[in-house]
Parts: structure tokens; sequence; C-alpha cells
């Protein structure tokens, strides 16, 4: 699944693909929710081939050698803004088939490539997109990070816009930083064995 965008004769058109069929778009809003459901669909994957070099990396005896720090390990969440939540979490419910529940959200629990659960999940939110300030953007990514204090230093340090506000709770530790195009990024450090 994917979305792709053209323009023709001055209007901008949006198609998706899915399960080999081509969809025409109504909207950028739908193109881009088709986007963000195909970067879904691939986490488990992903998840898994990560999770595979690091246990090929341990194996391989390079404990010696000092590693950089680490920084994104897996996306930790994908957030929508909405006009109108509940009808666009309805939209998701009916068509794609997401279990949207009582939050306004869905969790997607992480697998192996044979299947099995692993350590891990993403989360799935559509709301009115007021916790993204500074940002106008339509969305907000959650990131997965091993060291949330200090990643955010290294960020400081590289000259990266990190907001000074933090949250530390039973979920685990948050923080902020502003992409180059203006995007809120949610950082996130789960709670020790999660």
């Amino acid at each position: 699944m994917g979305a792709v965008a053209a323009r023709f004769g001055g209007r901008l058109k949006f198609w998706c693909v899915h399960q080999g069929r081509i969809l025409r778009m109504r909207d950028r809003r739908t193109a881009i929710a088709c986007a963000c459901a195909a970067m879904l669909s691939i986490l488990p994957a992903w998840a898994a081939a990560q999770a595979a070099a690091a246990d090929s990396n341990s194996a391989s005896g390079s404990s010696t050698v000092q590693k950089p720090m680490s920084r994104v390990t897996g996306i930790g969440g994908v957030f929508l803004k909405a006009k109108d939540p509940a009808t666009l979490r309805a939209w998701y419910k009916t068509h794609l088939g997401i279990d949207v529940q009582v939050w306004g959200g869905a969790k997607f629990r992480w697998v192996d490539s044979a299947g099995k659960s692993t350590p891990g999940s993403t989360a799935w939110f559509i709301g009115d997109g007021k916790s993204f300030a500074p940002s106008a953007s339509a969305f907000m990514v959650n990131y997965r990070v091993a060291d949330l204090p200090g990643l955010l230093a290294a960020l400081r340090a590289e000259g990266c816009e990190v907001l000074e506000k933090t949250e530390e709770s039973e979920y685990g530790k948050f923080g902020w930083v502003m992409d180059p195009e203006g995007n809120k990024v949610e950082l996130w450090q789960p709670p020790e064995g999660k």
C-alpha cells in the first residue's frame, strides 16, 4: 500500500495502491491517511529486522568497540489531526478495519518475521492536534528511543530546536524536537522492560 500525488492540467491528483489496485483519493488528507496506513503495515517487519540486526551485532563479539549512542529504536506512535476526529476514526474503522478504541486510537503489537509477538507496540491516534503545537502539521510521529536525556542533549549540541518541556509518567519519558520543516517530533523512552 502506498500513496502517489501527481499534477495534471494544473490540478493535483492523489492515488493509493492497495492490494494491487490503484484507487483515486478524494483529497490530500485521504492520501496522507493511506500513506500512514502503508507505513503502519510495514512496521512489524521493520521492527523484526531491527531486532535481528541488534542480535547479530551482539553475537558478533563487538562489545569491545565503542558504539555510537543509540538514537531512534522504533516508531512508538503515529498521531493524526482531524477537523472531525470522531468521523475520521469511524472511517478508518469501517474502511480499513482499524480497531479504534474508546480512547480514540489503536495499538498495533509488534511481531517478528514468524508472526510471534515481540516486546513493543505502535500507537495510532486521531485527535484535534492541539498537542502538536507549535507545529501546524496534520500529523506527529512518536519515535521510541533508548536514552531520552542523552539524545536530547546530543540534539541540543547539534543545534536542533529541542523544546524545553519534558514529561515523565508511568508510560515513560517524553521529549520533543522540531524538525527543519517545522514538524513537532515526539521522542519516547518507554519504562524499563517495556
